[in-house]
C-alpha cells in the first residue's frame, strides 16, 4: 500500500506555489502534511470491499470476472496539531483543511464501483456434476479494478471556511489563498497519480457451488476485501 508521503506532498505543494517560502512556513507545511499522511493511512486501513457479481466457468481450474460490488470505510480524520504560536487565524486555516478532507475523502468509497476484478481458483465440479468452488481475487490497483470519484474541489471548499475578517482570499495578492490552492492541488494530484495507481484491491474471495461445467453466476464474499 502506498499512501503518499508527507515529504512528497509538501514538495508538490511548494512547486505549485511557485514562490519562496520562509522557514516557518516550510515547517508548518511539514506538520500539516504529516497530519494528512497519518489520517490517510488510518482511513485506508479502514476500507473494506466485496459483494461483487461474479461470472465464470471452468473445471478443475476456474476463472471469472467480478463487477459492481461495494466499498465502505470509516470517516477520514485528520488530527489537529499545534504549531508555534498557534494563533486563532492559523488554527482556522488548519481546521478548514481538516473539515474539507473529512468530507472529500469520506465520500470516495461510496462512489467506487468495480469493473474488472479477476478471480481464479479451483472447483470440484465436473462436466456433469456440480461442486464447490473457491477462487480468490487477483490483486489489482484501484486505478485498474474500477472507477470512483476522487476528491476534487478541495480548494473551493477550504476557501469557504476562510472568511473575513481573518482572511481576504479574493485579493489576488493574498498569499494564503495561493497556498490553499497549492496544497489542495498537491493532495488531489497525489490521490490520483500515486494512491489510485499503487493501492491494490485484494483479499476478496468467491466461494460456493458451481454448476456442472464449473459455471458460476453469484456474489463474492461480503466486505473481506482490503486495500494493500
Amino acid at each position: 500500500m502506498t499512501v503518499p508521503s508527507a515529504s512528497s506532498m509538501k514538495k508538490k505543494a511548494v512547486g505549485f506555489y511557485g514562490m519562496s517560502l520562509g522557514k516557518e512556513a516550510e515547517e508548518y507545511l511539514e506538520k500539516l502534511f504529516s497530519a494528512v499522511e497519518s489520517g490517510w493511512k488510518k482511513w485506508q486501513d479502514s476500507i473494506k470491499w466485496g459483494t461483487l457479481k461474479v461470472n465464470g466457468a471452468g473445471f478443475p481450474a476456474w476463472a471469472g470476472t467480478g463487477t459492481g460490488g461495494a466499498m465502505q470505510g470509516q470517516p477520514f480524520i485528520m488530527q489537529p496539531f499545534s504549531f508555534k504560536a498557534n494563533s486563532a487565524q492559523q488554527a482556522k486555516f488548519t481546521k478548514g483543511l481538516i473539515d474539507t478532507l473529512s468530507s472529500k475523502f469520506t465520500a470516495f468509497p461510496a462512489t467506487y464501483k468495480f469493473t474488472a476484478v479477476q478471480y481464479a481458483g479451483t472447483t470440484g465440479a465436473t462436466d456433469k456434476n456440480p461442486g464447490p468452488v473457491n477462487a480468490p481475487c487477483i490483486p489489482l490497483t484501484l486505478q485498474i479494478a474500477g472507477k470512483g470519484q476522487p476528491p476534487s474541489g478541495i480548494a473551493a471548499m477550504w476557501r469557504s471556511f476562510l472568511t473575513p475578517p481573518d482572511f481576504f482570499l479574493d485579493n489576488p495578492q493574498a498569499k494564503s489563498g495561493q497556498l490553499v490552492d497549492a496544497i489542495s492541488k498537491s493532495i488531489e494530484q497525489s490521490f490520483q497519480t500515486v494512491w489510485l495507481a499503487s493501492t491494490f484491491a485484494q483479499g476478496n474471495i468467491l466461494s460456493g457451488k458451481a454448476s456442472p461445467g464449473g459455471v458460476v453466476a453469484g456474489l463474492s464474499s461480503g466486505f473481506d476485501g482490503k486495500l494493500g
